[in-house]
């Protein structure tokens, strides 16, 4: 593992403690690292200016980062987040008042509002509270400015380049937690519709063949319907039963049963997969619908499926079992509702019983 990858896992490492996040602790060791770099940059430019007061004071404020930056790995993440707020605070003020508005150190209260938002798990009063209370010390900082003059006089190229420092300063601290932010929340977002899609296929799907249930081939019908009407496709619906079912129940059991439904469920899977969609319609009947081919082809379709189940052997233990299915099928009409076209291929269905079974019926 290289060096970087070292350091990323170090500063995404989570916190111990159950009550808090490690999103706010990372957020937190961030803020710190971005406040040590600029305090040192600024720091080194004011050794080069030889304002000494100057670097004193980005030493102190450097320092008080770096402990920020320990104690989110103490499992105090909530303290640090006060002592930033605060401390950030302090420094600003005292900055304002020692080196004059121009300085720009007022611009890092939005960050610091924006930080705290991120954060804290205040409630959304004391979040708005805080935002209040930024915005009074930052009308008091420009009215304070207004009558009095800095303290420190600086000279125009130290000026100068404390505005390009605390510029780039307040944008890369700004960027960084708006962008771990809209990460962490595209995550979130990403993992909950995943889970949302995966409870809705669940609820749709039959339990024990894993075809659609009842409802969802309605939702499905629907669709279906709408297309027909507006885009003029057409399709078939057929009925399926597996044939003397109870029969084989009562010779073999339920969990035979049971095997033979969920085989039967895999080959008409299987077939219908480019051809349209299936599912179980309720104990051993199967609804199946072909999509763009006439009543006729998908006539010839339900022969193939029939004619594969009827050769198909199916075990039970070291029994074998021969199935066999009748179908019935009708053409979807848009001049009728669905319910008419799945009626329709249900008595198409018994006709096919009442005539010795294992046929399809159009």
């Amino acid at each position: 593992m290289g060096f970087w990858e070292k350091t990323k896992n170090f500063i995404m490492q989570d916190v111990e403690n159950a009550n808090e996040t490690k999103r706010a602790a990372v957020i937190m060791r961030i803020f710190a690292l971005i406040m040590c770099g600029y305090f040192l940059t600024q720091g080194t430019l004011m050794i080069v200016c030889q304002e000494w007061i100057y670097t004193l004071v980005s030493v102190v404020c450097f320092a008080g980062y770096i402990w920020v930056f320990y104690y989110t790995y103490q499992n105090r993440t909530r303290a640090a987040i006060l002592y930033t707020v605060f401390s950030t605070i302090l420094w600003v003020v005292f900055y304002i008042v020692l080196f004059g508005w121009d300085c720009g150190a007022q611009h890092f209260l939005f960050a610091l509002l924006l930080f705290f938002f991120l954060t804290s798990h205040a409630e959304i009063s004391r979040k708005v509270l805080m935002a209040v209370v930024l915005c009074v010390i930052r009308l008091a900082l420009f009215q304070y400015a207004r009558v009095y003059g800095p303290m420190i006089e600086l000279d125009e190229s130290s000026a100068c380049m404390l505005q390009y420092v605390n510029t780039i300063g307040i944008f890369i601290l700004m960027t960084v937690i708006i962008m771990l932010f809209c990460k962490d929340s595209l995550a979130m977002e990403q993992k909950l519709v995943m889970y949302n899609a995966k409870l809705k296929e669940a609820s749709s799907r039959d339990p024990l063949t894993g075809l659609y249930n009842r409802r969802a081939m309605l939702e499905y019908l629907e669709e279906l319907v709408e297309d027909t009407h507006r885009y003029g496709e057409w399709f078939n619906v057929a009925i399926g039963d597996i044939d003397f079912f109870k029969k084989i129940n009562d010779r073999y059991g339920h969990e035979a049963g049971d095997t033979i439904l969920k085989e039967v469920a895999e080959i008409l899977s299987a077939y219908m997969k480019s051809r349209g969609s299936g599912a179980r319609w309720g104990g051993e009947e199967f609804l199946l619908v072909f999509k763009n081919i006439n009543g006729e082809e998908a006539a010839m379709e339900l022969e193939k499926i029939r004619s594969i189940i009827e050769h198909r052997k199916f075990y039970h233990g070291e029994e074998v079992i021969y199935v066999t299915m009748t179908f019935g099928i009708d053409e979807y009409s848009s001049t009728y509702p669905i319910d008419y076209t799945i009626s329709s291929a249900d008595k198409k269905l018994y006709i096919g019983k009442e005539h010795g079974r294992n046929r399809v019926v159009f």
